[in-house]
């Protein structure tokens, strides 16, 4: 619940005017425990040209993890993961975020989706499949 909106203005004639809103709601999108988003990514890829992205993952929740990932070719995706495609995140401590580097090489031209992220909480065995977070 957000609150209600109350508008009062004069008129040039000096005539009072009133504008009042029902109470106004804010639907709150749901997250899961763990958020991937991209906090850095090159405005201009070349195909056959190496970039790098910056994953942020934030640990929502009050418990901790220990993540570790696996990054997935895709079959139909012109882009490849370049170096290791499995890493030892270590521990995220609760409300906090973690940043990590990821090379990419897209081997073709068109618009793709980056995907394949699978990340993996040690301390439970519960894994985590991002969708794909974006295209370029």
């Amino acid at each position: 619940l957000v609150g209600k909106l109350d508008i009062m203005w004069l008129s040039n004639f000096g005539e009072k005017g009133r504008l009042q809103s029902s109470q106004l709601q804010r639907l709150i999108q749901p997250q899961g425990e763990l958020v991937v988003t991209i906090v850095n990514m090159p405005h201009i890829i070349t195909s056959n040209t190496q970039f790098q992205i910056v994953l942020r993952l934030r640990n929502t929740t009050d418990r901790k993890y220990n993540l570790h990932l696996t990054l997935n070719q895709l079959q139909e995706s012109g882009l490849v993961w370049v170096g290791d495609i499995r890493k030892t995140l270590g521990e995220l401590l609760p409300s906090s975020h973690l940043d990590i580097n990821l090379d990419i090489l897209p081997v073709k031209s068109g618009v793709w989706d980056i995907g394949g992220i699978a990340i993996e909480n040690v301390l439970t065995n519960k894994k985590l499949v991002t969708r794909p977070l974006d295209k370029f």
